[in-house]
């Protein structure tokens, strides 16, 4: 305990080694295209995707669609349509709680 009664922290949150903007959040799927993986701000990372982060993409939730707001910039830029943006799908690949660690796995996938 510290002199002011509180308790310290049990370990010190060190930064992040890793880059934020190199982390897959986001796997999309397009009917006839690879796979999209975006990070967390919708930017493609790569035009493709593994079949072990396909697996783990599915395990980790439904599949919701690319027709709201928040996926205007990454829709215009690959040039999806209305009915597209209906029929695109996307899985969350991070759920928030993620140690630094897991992230840095996920990047291998």
């Amino acid at each position: 305990m510290q002199p002011d009664g509180k308790r310290r922290p049990t370990h010190e949150t060190a930064p992040m080694t890793i880059d934020p903007g190199s982390i897959p959040y986001y796997l999309v799927l397009r009917a006839g295209w690879p796979p999209y993986v975006l990070n967390a701000d919708r930017q493609v990372l790569r035009r493709q995707a593994s079949p072990l982060l396909l697996a783990f993409a599915r395990t980790r939730g439904a599949i919701a669609h690319v027709d709201d707001s928040a996926w205007n910039v990454f829709s215009d830029s690959e040039g999806l349509t209305v009915v597209e943006r209906r029929e695109t799908g996307f899985f969350s690949l991070v759920a928030g709680n993620e140690t630094e660690r897991q992230l840095q796995l996920l990047t291998t996938l």
